[in-house]
């Protein structure tokens, strides 16, 4: 195969596999009550996790074109409680995708709803609670 071809292939594979760093990041007020998630992978549960204002978690991803995946997480505050997929085979490459290695996904909770940034600076409401 010649390299005028070879290199546009690495490019492509390079973007359909990537490492993918997840964040969720609790931006509501500690009050009525901290915020309590908890994320799913294919029936794998992380636990529940409680978050002060301003702190995050995060775990790795090593993404497969090939392969399907989907993490779910449920988000409680006081009486709102919400559940939707946070990462997916099928959202990563829209919402995540970086011209850079690695691929990186915040979701910030926060009072009025759900936040997606790629880069932590520009955010993008995307769910009500």
């Amino acid at each position: 195969m010649s390299r005028v071809f070879l290199i546009p292939l690495v490019i492509v594979l390079f973007h359909l596999v990537c490492a993918t760093s997840m964040h969720i990041i609790s931006g509501v007020p500690d009050n009525p009550t901290k915020l309590r998630v908890n994320c799913t992978y294919e029936g794998a549960d992380f636990q529940e996790r409680t978050l002060n204002d301003g702190q995050e978690f995060s775990w790795g991803h090593s993404d497969n074109f090939f392969v399907d995946y989907m993490f779910v997480c449920k988000f409680d505050w006081g009486t709102k409680t919400r559940t939707f997929p946070v990462l997916s085979m099928r959202t990563r490459p829209i919402l995540c995708a970086h011209t850079i290695y690695p691929c990186d996904c915040y979701w910030d909770a926060r009072a009025d709803g759900f936040y997606f940034s790629n880069d932590k600076k520009s955010w993008k409401k995307m769910y009500e609670w």
